[in-house]
């Protein structure tokens, strides 16, 4: 386990990540660290990260709740291994605008620190995620990054139909019909055999 620091370079206009900085939660004196700057990533850093979940539903009352914590989440998805921020939108209190509603499950959301797209994730099924930020960034991936086709798409009725004339054939077992013969024969060698001793 280890926490995870994002420096972004100085200054309004400049938002970018430059380094991400892991210093270990068990105690041990190794600190390791990334330069995403002499790398030329790219990533978008996070105090970017708000207003990009923001614009992403406009629809959503958000005045009501905001997102207070980002962290990095690195995934490998489809062959590639990607940098997201993983987002929490937290509920705002009625009674208190500075406090954040505890007791309510928070959206979650990903966002991809290269394409700055959000996704809106279940929090209730992470086995799911996967799926979900591949469906929603495949596009980009394939066109800029040559990533093909990872996930199943829903097979169409005629395939199914195989599927279910496949599944329903009965599997008779393969007989050999010499077998009488090549045990008659068996059984003469083995007498040879043991006339020979």
């Amino acid at each position: 386990m280890y926490h995870w620091f994002s420096l972004e370079a100085i200054g309004v206009e400049r938002t970018s990540l430059s380094y991400s900085v892991f210093i270990p939660a068990d105690s041990s004196d190794k600190l390791y660290y990334f330069d995403h700057a002499s790398k030329k990533q790219g990533y978008a850093g996070v105090s970017t990260m708000p207003l990009k979940v923001k614009e992403s539903r406009k629809e959503y009352d958000w005045k009501a709740s905001t997102p207070v914590e980002f962290r990095a989440y690195v995934k490998e998805i489809a062959g590639r291994k990607c940098m997201f921020f993983l987002g929490t939108i937290s509920s705002i209190s009625d009674t208190n605008a500075k406090q954040f509603d505890g007791s309510a499950t928070p959206d979650l959301v990903l966002i991809d620190s290269e394409y700055r797209d959000v996704i809106w994730i279940d929090v209730k099924h992470p086995s799911t995620w996967d799926e979900m930020v591949y469906s929603q960034l495949n596009e980009a991936w394939r066109s800029s990054e040559g990533i093909g086709y990872y996930f199943n798409e829903k097979n169409s009725k005629e395939d199914r139909d195989i599927k279910q004339s496949i599944d329903s054939l009965k599997i008779v077992p393969k007989i050999n019909v010499n077998s009488d013969q090549i045990e008659s024969l068996q059984r003469k060698l083995d007498s040879l055999k043991s006339l020979g001793n």
